[in-house]
């Protein structure tokens, strides 16, 4: 079953460190009624530095992407993609957020359009413990879909659509499940006075210490810790591109992915969280 829109476009993106929003591969699944049209592999040259541990994950290196177009010479070529679809992700806040600190970065507005998260998808529809993660390699082979090249994005974005399609079909539609994606503007800078007012970053900052305390971000996350970090990330997705949210999203990511941090990344957040950190 689909949902209203007549064209759904899965997304994927990796990336060449977890300091700077850049891309260094997009997949992209086009679907129109429910049959995929076009599928595209994509390097990108990020134009900033790779880390050992991202190459280690999806296994681009740079001299991959040396000679590959910039993503300003590759966004001309996929932006139609972004109206009048469902863009669908899985967990839709890192890829989603990627997209848009790139696009700033280079100086392009972001788009509007709608999207669907199918780790958020797949949420509403089980607990945890019903697969034992929410991981894109997990429900693949809880569901019995193709995942030969993990972390390849092509490869992940088909895996994404046909699991976004396994949910349709085997659980129906949620009206939660599509919503439009829209960057928060950043807030107005306060008047100079005598009285220090909390800033809206300030309060999601505040709100995320508190989710945060008590858990230990280099051990393995309980699943009411996890699913309460992923809840927290979703609602707060459009500031996933702005610093310091952008390293605090990847760490974050990375921890409800069941990949603890090391002693040094865990102390790194806690500067972060609060404030101490240049």
């Amino acid at each position: 079953m689909e949902t209203n829109a007549s064209r759904i476009v899965a997304l994927d993106v990796e990336t060449p460190n977890g300091k700077v929003p850049a891309i260094c591969q997009i997949g992209l699944v086009v679907a129109e009624a429910g049959e995929i049209v076009k599928t595209e592999s994509i390097l990108v040259n990020p134009e900033t530095w790779f880390d050992g541990y991202n190459i280690q994950v999806h296994g681009i290196t740079p001299m991959d992407v040396e000679n590959a177009p910039t993503f300003s010479e590759v966004w001309p070529r996929i932006a139609a993609n972004f109206s009048d679809s469902v863009v669908i992700a899985h967990n839709a806040a890192f890829d989603l957020g990627v997209l848009s600190g790139t696009l700033e970065r280079c100086g392009i507005p972001v788009p509007e359009f709608t999207y669907a998260c199918t780790v958020q998808m797949a949420r509403r529809r089980f607990s945890r413990e019903t697969y034992g993660s929410y991981r894109l390699d997990t429900l693949c082979a809880a569901f019995d879909i193709p995942l030969e090249h993990h972390h390849d994005a092509l490869c992940d974005a088909l895996a994404c659509y046909r699991l976004y399609r396994e949910l349709l079909a085997d659980f129906g539609p949620d009206p939660r499940d599509v919503r439009p994606y829209r960057k928060k503007a950043k807030p107005a800078p306060m008047p100079a006075g005598r009285f220090s007012i909390e800033s809206e970053t300030d309060h999601v900052m505040r709100s995320l210490r508190e989710l945060l305390d008590g858990v230990e971000p280099v051990t393995f996350l309980n699943p009411s810790d996890s699913m309460a970090i992923a809840h927290w990330m979703d609602r707060h997705a459009d500031l996933c591109s702005e610093p310091p949210f952008d390293t605090i999203f990847l760490y974050l990511y990375r921890m409800i992915s069941d990949k603890p941090l090391t002693v040094s990344e865990a102390q790194e957040l806690r500067q972060l969280l609060r404030g101490s950190l240049s």
